[in-house]
């Protein structure tokens, strides 16, 4: 069933880049489906203050692809997409990957991370930190920059096994690994989808710190965070 899934969002993706989307707008009933991004969120200064490099964040975004992608598992929490951060000139930036469909350019890119907050709905955002020294989490961003200066194109197929082109997670998964050297989120061999790195796979803390959460319960219930 989630592998179905994963072949509608590429189908969605397919479709949004050809013009077609409306070809894909029926059974959006799901709460998690019926959902707007507010242009108004953002990070709070205090909460911005805690962030390091490399730190990495999730949230929800808007429309089916998002739907799709928020759904794949029967979970309280909702995520659809994540990334790095890392320090540009004057604020916080984030560097993830895209469909051409979603944002108008394909692939790795970099944005404010004001502006991914305002195109993510609000009470969403969740940043983890990996569980390694702060040099390393360093060199995990340059890894990442690396990327957007090669321009790596999204990976519409979700094929972890092609490093030449990269969905949200598989340029976090694809960064850390090039450094550490290991695979940090081997827990999804535990799952029914051994060959796509979804968002429980993040939410690992053996792996993952939690640096901020807007979900709440839904994610420290999640991650075993609650008494």
């Amino acid at each position: 069933m989630k592998r179905v899934k994963l072949l509608l969002a590429a189908l969605a993706l397919f479709l949004l880049a050809s013009g077609s989307y409306l070809a894909l707008q029926f059974n959006q009933g799901s709460t998690k489906a019926k959902v707007k991004a507010d242009p108004n969120y953002r990070l709070s200064q205090e909460e911005k203050d805690l962030l390091q490099e490399g730190d990495i964040i999730l949230r929800r975004g808007e429309g089916f692809v998002s739907s799709v992608i928020a759904n794949l598992d029967e979970v309280e929490y909702n995520l659809s997409h994540c990334a790095f951060i890392t320090k540009g000139q004057k604020d916080w930036m984030i560097i993830h990957s895209v469909s051409k469909g979603l944002s108008g350019f394909d692939g790795v890119q970099a944005e404010t991370l004001d502006h991914f907050s305002a195109t993510s709905v609000a009470k969403t955002l969740v940043v983890l930190r990996l569980k390694t020294d702060y040099n390393n989490r360093v060199n995990i961003s340059k890894r990442a920059r690396y990327y957007l200066d090669q321009k790596v194109p999204f990976d519409h197929g979700f094929d972890l096994s092609d490093t030449t082109t990269f969905y949200c997670t598989e340029l976090l998964q694809q960064s850390i690994q090039d450094v550490l050297h290991r695979d940090v989120f081997a827990s999804r061999f535990r799952t029914d989808h051994p060959h796509y790195v979804h968002f429980d796979a993040l939410l690992d803390t053996t792996e993952f710190e939690l640096i901020l959460n807007h979900q709440g319960q839904a994610v420290t219930q999640f991650m075993g965070l609650e008494p």
